[in-house]
């Protein structure tokens, strides 16, 4: 028989690992230790549990759960971003020196391909799903697939650079159920306009299959304000100005009043597109206990460095550092964006404010971003002589979110570095920066936005066990 292991990941292997780990107390499934394959996929109770468990593996602290923002962010820093905490790991990694046996690169990997194989097998037996739910079951595993492989090919492959081939290489496109050990099989790495291609026929896909409300679950505008981020890496700016003028003009979401009421919310604000949900007893994810430094909250592990406010007027409120914290401060007691961090572990340095409650919902995609991607798509097409869309202009939308944060609004012509400047205030330490500086094509520090260590290594682990897997070259 093949089972579901629900305690463990039990196989770590790429092309042999595939056994679903959904045992979570969201869930509410007994916590028994293993399931017949047979029977979590042959009722649509059992299936719609299943595609419950692949959210929670996106909740994974080794993937978007908090792994796939440190990757971002630690790669780009040059300062901005200090770590001070004691782990190797996330040291190689902002040193721009990661080992093939980095073990948060590696679990990183098979939680990737876990969860692309969960939504697989969900995507098999579409058929035994009640015909009402069938279209949200498929657009929910799509998106989540779609989402998964963006986030992949941006990490272990080199920068799509638009109108180029594109052949270097991207991640294995596996888009086919696999059960057990038994059934999976070697798999090469495909391309990265491949993976791209797979990416957008998916996001596409899912928006046209869900529901404009789906709760706290993904829904069609989440699928266009993904692709709207697809689109703009490419340099698409036409297809991603549309999807994000689709959201923004849906009317389902507003700006909240000031950039922190953001963040921190015990469920969806309205300023949420999409954001992982976490709470008291079912809480898996990392920001926080890398960013924070608060009573009983955090490690204080990450801090800004005292030049990254530089960009910063005096009155923006999103550059603004509390310095009264006390010891017995905890999230509810932070009135700015950054304060001084007073928990146990590592204090008295910079923190961000935006991961401070453990269980807080995580915002993945805040109207804010819409904003920020219709402004530079539309900038860009102005620039070429292409139409635009929306009611905005790009100054406009750029104004929007600077009145928010209280700083006055730019005046005259609106040129593409303050697109750029505005865009990293407001959506720093979110695992946008080193995607941004890619698809700029602007150096990190001495290093070009293409460089080898700028991106994964694969796992060692996989490179002994799958024999068509490549090594990155710069890790040969």
């Amino acid at each position: 028989m093949k089972y579901f292991k629900f305690s463990s990941l039990i196989i770590l292997s790429f092309w042999s690992l595939f056994f679903f780990n959904a045992c979570d107390k969201k869930l509410d499934i007994a916590p028994q230790q293993s399931m017949d394959a047979d029977i979590a996929l042959s009722t649509p109770e059992n299936i719609k549990a299943t595609l419950v468990g692949a959210y929670v593996g996106v909740r994974s602290r080794w993937t978007m759960g908090s792994q796939f923002n440190e990757y971002s962010e630690l790669l780009a820093s040059t300062g901005d971003l200090q770590h001070v905490g004691s782990n190797r790991e996330p040291l190689e990694i902002i040193n721009k020196s990661i080992t093939v046996n980095n073990s948060y690169v590696a679990s990183s990997w098979i939680d990737s391909y876990h969860l692309i194989n969960t939504v697989n097998n969900v995507l098999g037996v579409l058929s035994v799903v009640n015909e009402q739910d069938r279209n949200k079951v498929e657009g929910e595993s799509l998106f989540l697939r779609g989402w998964t492989y963006f986030e992949l090919t941006k990490l272990w492959g080199l920068p799509y650079i638009g109108g180029q081939e594109n052949k270097q290489a991207g991640v294995p496109l596996v888009i086919k159920p696999t059960l057990g050990a038994s059934e999976a099989l070697p798999v090469a790495r495909n391309t990265v306009d491949e993976c791209y291609t797979q990416i957008i026929e998916d996001l596409t896909s899912a928006k046209n299959l869900l529901p404009e409300n789906n709760g706290f679950w993904a829904d069609t505008y989440a699928a266009s304000a993904m692709l709207a981020r697809v689109y703009l890496q490419q340099g698409k700016f036409a297809e991603a100005a549309v999807e994000a003028n689709r959201v923004i003009e849906s009317g389902k979401y507003q700006l909240m009043s000031a950039p922190k009421k953001a963040f921190n919310n015990t469920s969806n604000s309205v300023e949420d597109v999409f954001a992982l949900q976490n709470n008291l007893t079912s809480n898996s994810i990392w920001l926080t206990e890398r960013y924070a430094s608060l009573n009983g909250m955090g490690r204080g592990d990450y801090q800004m460095g005292t030049s990254f406010f530089d960009i910063f007027e005096s009155t923006d409120l999103r550059g603004q550092i509390q310095e009264n914290t006390q010891a017995s401060f905890t999230w509810e007691n932070i009135d700015s964006m950054y304060y001084i961090g007073v928990g146990s572990i590592r204090n008295g340095g910079i923190n961000t404010a935006k991961y401070s409650n453990y269980y807080a919902a995580i915002p993945v995609i805040r109207l804010a971003e819409m904003y920020l991607i219709r402004a530079e798509a539309n900038s860009r097409l102005i620039a070429s002589g292409s139409a635009t869309t929306g009611p905005n202009t790009p100054l406009q939308d750029i104004n929007l979110l600077r009145t928010r944060a209280q700083v006055s609004p730019i005046s005259g012509a609106l040129t593409m570095e303050q697109i750029m400047d505005e865009r990293y205030r407001e959506l720093c330490w979110e695992g946008h920066r080193l995607h941004d500086l890619k698809r700029w094509q602007m150096n990190v520090g001495g290093l070009q936005f293409n460089a080898g260590n700028l991106i994964l290594p694969v796992p060692q682990q996989e490179m002994e066990i799958n024999p068509l897997l490549e090594q990155n070259s710069f890790y040969q």
